[in-house]
């Protein structure tokens, strides 16, 4: 629990449980013919137990005031789900809104992922390394309602369209940038609505991709670089200094003037899950970020031999390859690694060892070897550098941020969390995750 100005705004992102088309290896899409799995019911029942003991039980934060909600099926069923396990008495209004919706895929929609690889194979490398570039044929059965208006929306050359293997198409649309314009039409329509309030937004991994990006002024570009599991939890705060929202949308995006900070992105403690699932491959270095300072706000403040203590309970089922620190005393390693003799530890030479391991991680080519897991123990300042450069903030090879690091606050104690894959850009997986089990 943390304490939150009465005027900011918290919202609480939630993606939908695991779908058929998820269980089947599908793209889902904007389509509506996915539904949620077994699997997928019971993790969002159990997001609504986590909620329900944290907002309305434990009466030490205030509840959550609105349910907002992409129209789709699995986000529905997801919703509901959620909803039912908060008291009749106290369960908050529903609101369904169609900016929330998943990214339009067009012909993709309900292919497998390998036949999509195999088939458009120029389009899915543009999908993958250049988001913002991405273009699919319109289809009018998948399109969103605005999207023959939309400024997006352009007459494609026939080398284009046969190149990237749509024979037949005459127009073509982007679809992440089409996602981020929605996105922002979120933030504009609703926050001005809700000061001081705590909204809960339900809605696809895609959809809060660019909801998280587009608050923290992210360019669709990066994309990629973030994670979010089916039912992982993430959270945001916006403390009002002022809203513009430009009248014509179709020619300029949309402008928001918040303080916003991200206090969370995929936990899935709350699922059962100590580490959130990797899903890009199951190949590279993993990252656990874990702040040697007790508090992002005291840098002097270091971990003491009793957060030691408590931290090595949490850490012990971890699967941790090796351990790397500096200045760590050895009374505070051996509290730490108490129950894990065995894993291999490495001092840093310098204090600031993450920037350098991040330029060479980012810019040298990773090779094909089975996932390597470390627990890193690092500055909070150079956790949230880190964390804010992999996101797409700014280049490594430059030392300007277009981001404050203060817009990532990392909680004592939590781990934060980044994947190296091999043949993929870097990706956050989660920000403040536990280190145990939330539910």
């Amino acid at each position: 629990m943390y304490i939150i100005p009465s005027s900011t705004t918290r919202v609480i992102l939630v993606r939908h449980g695991r779908s058929t088309f998820n269980q089947q290896g599908r793209y889902q899409g904007s389509s509506n013919s996915s539904v949620l799995t077994a699997k997928g019911l019971e993790t969002a029942r159990l997001v609504g137990t986590y909620l329900n003991r944290r907002f309305y039980q434990n009466n030490t934060e205030p509840p959550i005031d609105l349910i907002y909600t992409s129209p789709l099926r699995r986000v529905q069923q997801t919703a509901k789900t959620i909803s039912d396990e908060i008291s009749s008495s106290v369960r908050p209004p529903v609101v369904v809104n169609h900016d929330l919706k998943e990214i339009s895929l067009s012909l993709w929609e309900g292919l497998s992922y390998d036949h999509v690889k195999q088939a458009y194979s120029e389009a899915y490398r543009t999908w993958q390394h250049q988001p913002e570039m991405f273009e699919l044929p319109i289809s009018l059965d998948n399109k969103r309602d605005s999207l023959v208006e939309s400024s997006l929306v352009k007459s494609a050359g026939t080398a284009i369209l046969l190149q990237s293997g749509y024979a037949n198409a005459t127009q073509t649309y982007f679809p992440v940038r089409e996602l981020y314009q929605a996105a922002q039409q979120f933030w504009c329509t609703v926050l001005p609505q809700y000061p001081g309030r705590t909204l809960l937004v339900v809605s696809h991994s895609g959809t809060i991709h660019a909801l998280i990006s587009t608050a923290l002024g992210l360019s669709p570009q990066h994309h990629h670089s973030l994670q979010q599991s089916n039912c992982g939890i993430s959270e945001l705060t916006f403390r009002p200094n002022s809203v513009t929202c430009l009248a014509d949308q179709k020619e300029q995006p949309l402008s928001l003037n918040y303080n916003v900070q991200l206090h969370q992105l995929n936990q899935t403690s709350a699922l059962g899950e100590m580490l959130p699932k990797i899903k890009t491959n199951k190949k590279g270095l993993r990252l656990l970020l874990l702040p040697s300072d007790s508090h992002s706000s005291s840098p002097n403040s270091s971990l003491t031999v009793e957060d030691c203590e408590r931290l090595a309970e949490r850490i012990q089922s971890l699967p941790l390859d090796f351990c790397i620190a500096a200045n760590m005393t050895s009374a505070k390693l051996a509290m730490l690694m108490q129950h894990r003799p065995h894993t291999m530890y490495l001092e840093a030479q310098t204090a600031d060892f993450l920037k350098s391991w991040q330029q060479q991680l980012v810019t040298s080519p990773r090779p094909a070897e089975p996932l390597m897991t470390a627990l890193v123990i690092a500055p909070a300042a150079s956790i949230q550098e880190t964390l804010l450069q992999t996101l797409g903030a700014y280049s490594p090879s430059s030392s300007s941020a277009s981001l404050s690091k203060d817009c990532i606050q990392l909680r004592p104690h939590h781990l934060s969390i980044i994947h190296y894959p091999y043949q993929y850009r870097p990706v956050v997986q989660a920000i403040n995750t536990f280190a145990e089990n939330a539910v």
